[in-house]
């Protein structure tokens, strides 16, 4: 005979209608599983017609459960009547719609008081936002515990009263200890903390416990084996829900490195102070547009100023020569597109009043953008200095001019014999005769008139200024002068210009010096005669000049030492002729380059730019 719920429990009915508005399970079996009483709630989730469940097992309603689910409930159950006591268990149930939801179910039997079983009492409540919440957790949590591990910076946690809560494996390699050492309580975690600090550290910690927010500031901390490190230490107070301080994260960064590399900086940088305070080079530091940043204070001993960097900014540049501003601005447009260390020249007045001569060294200073932040410079007075060059270069030209004399002295001798004659026949021709001979003698003493010009114009003093000339017009000056002496050697001299060459920006003097000594040296080396090819090009930003020759050549060994003072090829010379060629080149911001063969001759290169008027 099968039992109701009605039977078993009659004040059950009563209270049907108050269990039915509970939002939790509640049902009741007998021993053989069968339902005797459930509430709308168990109703619904299993799926159960609420007109034909009572007396039926699970399986024979028509009801969401799986067999699987139907099969773990007759187990829990037939422990629940075994045991006695009460079972707890977590079961997923199908709903309708497809999607699951989680129960917590506890099944109770009970007996009369002879022991014999009642019915079992199933209740429970739905926990899969509980279940959903403990799996968001438990991903946060591994996250969590991912970031500790996976980050550099050494990761500290303690509670209020500062007791280790986890430490990360970049802590324990940081400081050498281990988290079970400072959990456990067997290693105090002051024992990072130098005894000097201990005071600051607690005085931080009050601070974070009473609600203030302390920055990130930086200090030192001891490893395990005693060592000293420099540490830069975050702080964070941990709150609860209620928004309450339960902790403190504290992250701790090596900065070890970085305070070396400070240190030895700053300790650099007052060696290079000393250095620059006390060296009699003029030593500066502007920005790109020109501005003064840093002067030594030699630049107040050489231009006698004393009120510093104000002062120097507004009286410096007043003091530089005004035939300078034009090559000093195309230097510095040069320099701003190559950013690259760039030497130049300029002549300043000191305090005396007279021009100096100043050689400055520049390097530009690079930011990580590779942008000029500013430029460093160290400027040297060498006015001596150019005042000897200028005499070993006089001294050359003498020289040079000595081997002309012969040349020329047989060019005007040719004429001057001319002339003679035709004076003597003057003196007995008639009208006609006179006029031919007198228009001889012009066109001979024309001649004579070139030839002494030409050798004035290199023996004049000249002053040393830059400024736009023509380098075809130079060379062939240079080949008028010196081809008497090209004849006498048998040698000819070809000069050939392809396309349209720019003036260059030069001192006309000294280039026609560096030619008349090249062209002289490539003469003399031509004993058999032969023929000299001048060609003048220009390539972008800069004319080229080649000179080559048919003469004996230079060995290969000496031609990286050309240029270098009293060294020659020549069994009387000095070597100075070739080291000044090299001087007014470098003073021209050019280049020369010789390639020579023995027995086959020699080719020099001069390369010159053009600018200011082109920036390369």
């Amino acid at each position: 005979m099968i039992l109701t719920g009605n039977e078993l429990l009659p004040k059950l009915g009563v209270l049907k209608k108050l269990i039915d508005v509970i939002p939790e399970f509640i049902c009741l079996k007998n021993q053989e599983g069968e339902w005797l009483e459930a509430n709308e709630f168990a109703l619904q989730v299993c799926g159960v017609d609420r007109c034909s469940y009572k007396g039926l097992r699970a399986e024979e309603t028509s009801c969401f459960l799986k067999p699987d689910t139907i099969r773990r409930c007759r187990e829990t159950d037939q422990k629940a009547w075994e045991t006695g006591q009460p079972i707890k268990i977590q079961e997923e149930v199908l709903q309708k719609d497809g999607s699951c939801i989680i129960l917590e179910l506890i099944k109770q039997a009970t007996f009369d008081d002879e022991g014999n079983p009642l019915y079992l009492f199933v209740t429970g409540r739905d926990i899969t936002q509980h279940k959903e919440k403990e799996e968001e957790l438990s991903v946060a949590l591994e996250l969590l515990e991912s970031v500790l591990e996976g980050t550099t910076d050494a990761i500290l946690i303690v509670d209020t009263k500062e007791n280790p809560i986890k430490v990360n494996h970049s802590f324990e390699h940081l400081f050498g200890w281990k988290e079970e050492d400072l959990i456990s309580g067997r290693v105090d975690i002051d024992v990072i903390i130098p005894s000097e600090y201990k005071p600051e550290s607690k005085s931080i910690m009050t601070l974070l416990a009473e609600g203030s927010t302390v920055p990130s500031f930086e200090t030192q901390r001891v490893c395990k084996e005693g060592t000293r490190i420099d540490v830069s230490i975050s702080f964070s107070a941990i709150r609860n829900m209620q928004g309450k301080v339960i902790g403190f994260c504290l992250i701790y960064r090596d900065i070890t490195p970085q305070k070396k590399a400070e240190r030895a900086l700053r300790e650099s940088e007052a060696k290079y102070r000393v250095i620059a305070e006390h060296s009699k080079d003029l030593i500066a530091v502007a920005d790109p547009s020109g501005k003064l940043l840093y002067c030594s204070p030699s630049h107040e001993g050489l231009l006698g100023l004393t009120d510093g960097l104000d002062e120097l900014n507004e009286v410096l540049y007043s003091r530089i020569h005004p035939d300078d501003w034009e090559f000093l601005r195309a230097t510095f447009a040069k320099a701003r597109s190559r950013k690259k260390p760039f030497t130049f020249e300029f002549r300043l007045k000191i305090y005396s009043g007279d021009w100096v001569v100043m050689e400055t060294n520049a390097v530009p200073v690079l930011n990580e953008w590779d942008e000029i932040e500013s430029y460093v410079t160290i400027a040297r007075d060498i006015t001596a200095t150019k005042e000897t060059e200028e005499l070993i270069r006089k001294s050359e030209k003498l020289s040079v001019l000595g081997e002309l004399a012969a040349g020329v002295a047989h060019e005007i001798r040719n004429p001057l014999t001319s002339l003679i004659g035709f004076a003597q026949l003057l003196k007995e021709s008639d009208e006609e005769m006179k006029d031919r001979y007198i228009g001889i003698m012009l066109t001979e003493l024309k001649r004579i008139n070139d030839i002494v010009g030409e050798l004035m114009l290199v023996a004049k003093p000249q002053a040393v200024h830059f400024e736009n000339s023509s380098l075809k017009d130079m060379l062939e000056s240079v080949v008028r002068l010196l081809d008497t002496q090209a004849i006498i050697k048998n040698v000819q001299i070809k000069l050939n210009t392809f396309g349209e060459i720019p003036p260059v920006y030069c001192v006309e003097n000294q280039l026609k010096q560096l030619f008349i000594n090249l062209l002289k040296n490539s003469i003399e080396a031509m004993d058999k005669g032969g023929l000299i090819k001048l060609t003048l090009t220009r390539s972008k930003g800069n004319v080229i000049v080649e000179m080559v020759d048919q003469g004996s050549g230079i060995p290969r060994d000496r031609l990286e030492k050309l240029g270098e003072p009293f060294y020659t090829t020549k069994e009387k010379g000095t070597g100075l002729g070739l080291m000044v060629c090299y001087k007014i080149v470098k003073e021209h911001f050019g280049q020369i380059h010789f390639e020579s063969e023995e027995g086959k001759g020699t080719k020099v290169q001069v390369k010159l730019p053009i600018y200011p008027l082109s920036v390369v």
